[in-house]
């Protein structure tokens, strides 16, 4: 079977609206080559798969590629990485193959339809705060949560209860996969936003952009117990989202930064 390849640059508010319109058009997964203010990025289909009219305009190049090339491609720039001190992501095709330094923790990820690869710097924040702040038998709601990377680590990191959420169809069965892969179970998902999960929990974590993650504040203030954190902030969005999290209730003690983006650790 043959396969297309096709480049697109978004601008990175629409990165998200584009891609669930070019999966729901029969793409098979995606890639992102560049991030930052527009995202530069592949988009994998069969032979057949046409770009929507409408979204053209952001087409900057389409090739053919043969099944043993697109095995290629897929793997190329996905490589193991080092998240802090002890954890690590990496690719699904290296378990078996990549040595676990000793005393680690590992994730193995299938880069499919749901963000969160660990290769993306608001992913990495989360993930460090997260090593900071969860205590075992904690309990721990991921909102958005996409492969479920965030979900994994909090049950290495010793979580008793988690629960996962998303509305993005097709999401469950990327967590449970990749769940499996890095050997936890026990993972409870939930279809839908945060207001359809019941309960509180020590530690929320939601790393979502900040236009859609700001609707959302007050129902994850319900939702937290202790502890919540937040990234997807561009630096340039910073003193405005300080000013939402303070408006709900939420107390912001640390923050970190890598690249143009910000994460923050906050106290109910």
């Amino acid at each position: 079977m043959d396969y297309r390849s096709v480049t697109l640059k978004v601008p990175q508010e629409q990165f998200d609206l584009v891609v669930d319109r070019l999966f729901g058009e029969g793409a098979l997964g995606t890639e992102v080559l560049e991030e930052g203010r527009e995202v530069l990025f592949k988009v994998y289909a069969s032979a057949d798969f046409k770009v929507p009219e409408d979204l053209s305009r952001f087409v900057l190049a389409e090739s053919e590629l043969k099944e043993r090339d697109w095995n290629t491609e897929w793997k190329k720039y996905y490589r193991p990485v080092k998240v802090s001190g002890r954890v690590w992501v990496v690719p699904s095709w290296e378990k078996g193959k990549f040595k676990e330094p000793e005393g680690s923790v590992v994730i193995y990820i299938y880069p499919g339809r749901g963000f969160g690869t660990g290769t993306h710097e608001t992913t990495r924040l989360v993930m460090r705060f997260m090593e900071e702040v969860l205590e075992p038998g904690s309990s721990f709601l991921d909102v958005g949560t996409g492969s479920g990377i965030l979900s994994i680590l909090a049950k290495k990191l010793g979580a008793d209860r988690v629960v996962a959420c998303d509305v993005q169809e097709g999401v469950e069965e990327e967590v449970e996969r990749n769940a499996e892969l890095s050997g936890v179970s026990g993972i409870e998902f939930v279809q839908g936003s945060v207001d359809r999960v019941s309960g509180t929990f020590d530690v929320v974590a939601a790393n979502i952009e900040k236009h859609l993650l700001t609707p959302l504040l007050e129902e994850i203030f319900r939702r937290t117990e202790k502890t919540a954190v937040f990234s997807g902030i561009l630096r340039s969005q910073r003193e405005e989202f300080l000013r939402e999290l303070e408006r709900v209730g939420f107390k912001p003690v640390s923050e970190m930064g890598e690249g143009e983006w910000l994460a923050f650790l906050c106290r109910k």
